[in-house]
């Protein structure tokens, strides 16, 4: 009786676990003539960075249309029309694309960061003048909402450290959802976009080699234990003698689920170019298969697509991806964006929501790399959950704790970066250039700062909230687990 008491007492806290997730997709395109890229702050070309609004693949930069089968376009072309409307939410502003100009800023800046003047040149690339007798107040808004996309950063959404608690418990039978749970095996599918415009340069190496790259150092260092497997799509295209409709049908399992043995993962991954189109929808369809054999029953299962933009082949991803979930096999599905633009950002994302997973963006090789590291991350703990070694409720407690101060505060630093960069360019384009009007430069003033203290208040009450919510998911998770060993304790007597 002492000893159960006992068994009870230590019991009484036991393990949360976290779960970050990844992936993405290919670009869209209009089917205009090819154009001279502009270069963002990482000398990437704007095309990886932005997608035009209609449902065709872009050209690699070094590759010709023929040998593609695509055709490229400047992603900015009628920005002014195609500017994203002006958050009004959480919700909005976290939806909210990030622009090729993000990660500029005095704090928060990504070396190498542009000076003013440069930035300044770059709008004026993207962006017409406003001349003397221009003072039509919704011009200047229809500019004004162009102007704040390029500098768009990429906020953290403070939701979702209470999300990840729907991802902690793994292997504890009182959270409800099985798909949370570790299980005794894990297994994870990277699903990879070798689409054609995978082939654009960023400082001299293709998107497609940063991608490889990045799923070698993942698979470098995972447990024997766990499975991975490989599927790809966009291998088949016109360099290959194959018609977009036949690219569309193409997705191959080219690594099937097993240990993960680096070399013969880059054997199969390496002679792979970038050439075709973006079935991202068939590609997760098709993904069911390839779970077959591991049933959610006693499989944690996880699928992390990477991508440079959204579906091109007619195919229904989001819907995909909830099957997914919502079938026996209860996969996870995350996706990390790889330099993706206005319209293929909110598509992922939404891909990753019907799919219970997290949707990442990342900029460049590596933030894509820190992106894969967090489900590294993530099976370790699998692992350590089988050996064992479990983290208490307190600590996780704190541990949401410290993340959401390190969110709260990064909000604010990236805020007041965006703010930064917005008066300097403005000045530089007024005073300096004589590119915008004295009325113009007033109502982006105003607007500056009506869009700072906005997001300044909706910091203050998401975050707020955060800090209650992590104490009543506790304390509520506290007493489940209480209520659970209490039982088990009332049995044994």
């Amino acid at each position: 009786m002492k000893s159960l008491r006992h068994l009870y007492s230590v019991k009484l806290i036991i393990c949360l676990v976290f779960i970050f997730m990844l992936i993405g997709c290919t670009n869209e395109e209009t089917e205009q003539e090819p154009q001279q890229p502009k270069e963002d702050k990482r000398g990437e070309t704007i095309e990886v960075n932005n997608e035009p609004v209609n449902e065709t693949e872009e050209t690699p930069i070094k590759q010709d249309d023929e040998q593609l089968g695509e055709e490229s376009s400047d992603p900015l072309a009628n920005l002014l029309e195609r500017a994203p409307e002006e958050p009004t939410n959480l919700e909005e502003i976290i939806a909210y694309p990030v622009g090729p100009l993000a990660g500029n800023g005095p704090r928060r800046g990504i070396e190498p960061v542009m000076e003013k003047e440069e930035m300044a040149d770059y709008v004026m690339e993207v962006l017409p003048p406003i001349k003397e007798e221009q003072q039509d107040e919704a011009y200047f808004d229809q500019w004004w909402r162009a102007f704040r996309y390029l500098f768009a950063e990429d906020y953290p959404d403070p939701r979702q450290i209470i999300e990840e608690l729907n991802y902690t418990h793994f292997g504890n039978d009182v959270l409800e959802d099985e798909r949370f749970r570790f299980k005794d095996q894990i297994n994870v599918l990277l699903v990879l976009d070798v689409s054609g415009s995978m082939a654009n340069e960023v400082d001299g190496k293709s998107m497609l080699q940063m991608a490889k790259d990045s799923i070698y150092n993942f698979s470098s260092d995972l447990p024997d234990e766990a499975n991975i497997g490989v599927r790809v799509y966009g291998h088949e295209g016109a360099s290959t003698g194959h018609s977009k409709e036949e690219s569309c049908q193409a997705t191959d399992l080219i690594y099937d689920f097993q240990s993960a043995n680096v070399n013969d993962i880059q054997d199969v991954i390496d002679p792979l170019a970038p050439t075709g189109w973006t079935p991202i929808g068939l590609s997760l369809e098709q993904a069911k298969e390839d779970f077959s054999a591991f049933p959610g029953e006693n499989n944690t299962n996880l699928v992390y697509v990477v991508s440079d933009g959204a579906e091109t082949c007619d195919g229904d991803p989001v819907t995909a991806a909830k099957e997914l979930a919502d079938s026996d096999i209860e996969s996870i599905v995350n996706v990390i964006g790889f330099n993706v633009g206005i319209e293929g950002q909110a598509h992922l994302r939404e891909i990753a929501e019907a799919g219970g997973g997290i949707y990442t963006n990342a900029g460049n090789e590596e933030e894509l790399k820190e992106a894969l590291g967090r489900g590294e991350a993530l099976i370790q703990q699998w692992k350590e959950w089988k050996e064992g070694e479990r983290s208490s409720a307190y600590e996780q407690m704190s541990d949401q704790r410290l993340q959401a101060t390190e969110d709260r505060n990064e909000w604010s630093y990236i805020l007041r970066d965006e703010f930064a960069n917005h008066l300097a360019v403005l000045r530089k384009l007024h005073h300096d250039e004589d590119y915008i009007n004295r009325d113009a430069f007033d109502y982006m003033w105003t607007k500056m700062h009506e869009k700072k203290d906005f997001y300044d208040e909706v910091r203050e009450t998401a975050f707020e909230q955060l800090k209650n919510d992590i104490k009543e998911n506790y304390e509520s998770h506290l007493e489940k687990i209480n209520k659970e060993y209490e039982q088990m304790y009332e049995e044994a007597s």
